[in-house]
């Protein structure tokens, strides 16, 4: 099990920005699709089936990764783990613009959902380990807000 002393000061508040954007990407993803799915059905010409999938594979992937990821972070430490599900996160939603047809869709969002499997536990966990118990519920508060603000977001970034 890898350990190292969380950062301090600005360090500390670069880390947290960083998770933070890294969550924010994350959870507007998972939700962007529902509302661009009209768009992709007739830019795909995807099925009801196909488009169920695109949805469900990377909730999916996700729930199926999640506890890996996390027991990942512990051995090989946050920063790497987290790093590694950063970048294939990105390189998953490249794959994702740059779909043709919706099963290389389908298949790119479940990339993204094992790469957040791998990145959303080392967040939650370097909160805990950043912030001591009197300072986490900022934190937690800053990380729960995202959720919200994310949520609310993805119907003014999708054009109808």
């Amino acid at each position: 099990m890898k350990t190292s002393a969380p950062p301090v000061g600005r360090a500390r508040t670069f880390a947290l920005v960083s998770l933070f954007l890294a969550s924010f990407m994350e959870l507007l993803d998972a939700t962007i699709v529902n509302v661009a799915l009209p768009d992709i059905e007739r830019a795909l010409g995807a099925q009801n089936a196909e488009l169920q999938w695109m949805v469900a594979s990377y909730t999916l992937a996700l729930a199926i990764g999640l506890i890996t990821g996390s027991r990942l972070g512990d051995i090989y430490g946050r920063k790497k783990i987290f790093i590694i599900g950063l970048i294939a996160f990105t390189v998953a939603s490249v794959l994702c613009g740059a779909a043709t047809n919706p099963e290389m869709l389908i298949a790119s969002r479940a990339l993204q959902g094992f790469a957040s499997a791998a990145m959303i536990p080392q967040v939650l966990s370097s909160l805990q380990v950043m912030y001591k118990p009197s300072e986490r519920a900022g934190a937690m508060a800053g990380f729960s807000a995202l959720a919200g603000v994310a949520a609310v977001s993805v119907p003014s970034l999708v054009p109808c």
